[in-house]
């Protein structure tokens, strides 16, 4: 038995969901590559000190961790968002 194709509005209703939770997730994105481009810089004001410990290992691997988790879930969101868009133009070709 198959499903009921939904109306329009439902599955706009969908796509404004799931294009708020892209914005959002790029917002962190941006939030921890800021994180990252501030380690990078100290590194290199390390550098030039001449200081060897890296005192910023641990928070580095823990921003790398979450910016690899953040991206793999904005793929995760516009894949959804492709999915919904053509059950959109579908949704929408059956109205004409």
């Amino acid at each position: 038995m198959t499903s009921r194709p939904r109306d329009i509005q439902t599955i706009l209703n969908e796509r404004l969901s799931i294009i708020q939770a892209i914005a959002a997730a790029n917002s962190e994105n941006l939030r921890l590559n800021q994180i990252a481009g501030g380690m990078m810089i100290l590194d290199q004001k390390d550098e030039v000190e001449g200081t060897d410990d890296d005192l910023r290992r641990d928070d580095r691997a823990a921003n790398d961790t979450a910016l690899t988790r953040c991206t793999a879930g904005i793929e995760k969101l516009e894949a959804k968002l492709a999915v919904l868009d053509r059950e959109l133009e579908a949704a929408t070709e059956r109205k004409k």
